[in-house]
């Protein structure tokens, strides 16, 4: 294997080059959808909290109240989504 231009005067190269193989045939589980759930879940909840309180909120309060109200509510809701579900992960990987 050839190694790139930066590594050729590099006294750790060959180490450098065999943790990087290692790396790459490590196994374990994927963490892809953890990772992709992790970002994407709270979006969506906020996102979805933000409509529905835009929904119910129309009409209930003054309309430059909606929008300000309305984003507060959906951090809130978000925020105590993600205390409960790492809340939960926590506590199952304490009971493996």
């Amino acid at each position: 294997m050839e190694q790139p231009e930066i590594c050729k005067g590099c006294s750790e190269a060959h180490t450098c080059a065999r943790v990087y193989e290692q790396l790459g045939k490590a196994e374990g589980p994927s963490v892809a959808l953890k990772a992709v759930l992790a970002f994407l879940v709270p979006i969506a909840a906020f996102a979805g909290t933000l409509a529905a309180c835009g929904a119910i909120l129309n009409g209930a309060v003054a309309p430059q109240y909606e929008t300000p109200l309305g984003c507060v509510i959906a951090l809130a809701v978000t925020a105590a989504l993600v205390l409960v579900v790492s809340t939960m992960t926590r506590r199952h990987h304490q009971a493996k």
